[in-house]
């Protein structure tokens, strides 16, 4: 069973073939250096030996990762694909969590708290079983504000108190089969106290190079047979480049492409739409510089 809500609260379990179906048709371009070195670093968490261990708690290496920037850089896919990787080629003995941001809130004193220390005990107990546990914490600034909000409601302080404290039980000497995953498109709202107890900080926003940049649009533009000339693809790169676009909104630009294309009666210059919309549609990067303007 699929998305399966354990004990009421919020904690989420996701099958091989859910996540199998997720990342089917998904290709993110432009990150394969970083997947592979994310990877590689799972693996050495879930294979190390004594003098291994020994190294990563010279570091306090513990295998909790966040993972921030704009939306639509691939932050849940990059997730989905990693914990693919590891469940074909490392261990099939590992299961994929996530939390349920509203479910694990309660406005009730101390229940969010409970719920989210409830849901730690209960894959911490999975992994005692010769077992492994990749729990995924999306929209981690929902409940992890920087405290110089002073509005911020108690429930939220104590919930993120908690995470905070599990985070610093995370040790590579008896939790390195427990990966946690926290994922955020607005850091510098997240508390620093927070973001510092995780591992390792990765900013996912990839700029793609040119050849990049033309594979992807290739690998788009399957559906309208269309096969972009050199010039065309340096006219939307200049584009891309100045409307900082991410590798998410261009396909979200193919998308409107698409319904056009299939929904219009007359013929259309594939090229001129989507230069149109390269040059109009909406921009990630834009739009979040002009709501850190108006805040």
């Amino acid at each position: 069973m699929s998305g399966l809500v354990q004990n009421s609260n919020g904690m989420l379990w996701l099958s091989h073939a859910d996540i199998k179906r997720k990342i089917a048709h998904q290709k993110i371009f432009g990150l394969e250096n970083f997947q592979n070195n994310l990877f590689n670093f799972c693996k050495i968490m879930l294979t190390a030996n004594q003098a291994t261990i020994k190294d990563l708690n010279l570091y306090d290496l513990s295998p909790s990762i966040l993972l921030y920037g704009p939306p639509n850089t691939g932050k849940t896919t990059l997730c989905y694909w990693l914990f693919n990787k590891i469940k074909q080629e490392v261990t099939n003995e590992i299961n994929f969590y996530s939390i349920d941001i509203g479910q694990m809130l309660d406005p009730a004193l101390g229940q969010s708290s409970r719920n989210l220390s409830q849901i730690f005990k209960d894959v911490k107990e999975i992994c005692k079983e010769h077992s492994s546990a990749f729990l995924l914490l999306d929209e981690l600034d929902s409940f992890c504000m920087t405290r110089s909000r002073s509005q911020e409601h108690d429930a939220i302080r104590r919930a993120m108190t908690t995470l905070m404290l599990e985070l610093d039980d995370l040790k590579p000497s008896n939790n390195r089969n427990l990966f946690i995953f926290g994922i955020t498109n607005i850091p510098n709202l997240v508390d620093t106290a927070v973001v510092r107890r995780f591992s390792l900080k990765e900013y996912i926003n990839v700029c793609l190079s040119l050849e990049e940049f033309k594979a992807y649009l290739i690998h788009l533009s399957k559906p309208f047979e269309y096969k972009p000339s050199q010039q065309d693809v340096q006219n939307l790169y200049d584009c891309y480049k100045i409307r900082k676009f991410t590798v998410g909104d261009i396909k979200a630009l193919y998308k409107s492409l698409y319904v056009d294309f299939v929904c219009k009666e007359k013929k259309m210059s594939v090229y001129e739409e989507l230069y149109n919309l390269f040059e109009n549609g909406f921009s990630t990067s834009e739009h979040l510089e002009k709501a850190k303007g108006e805040l």
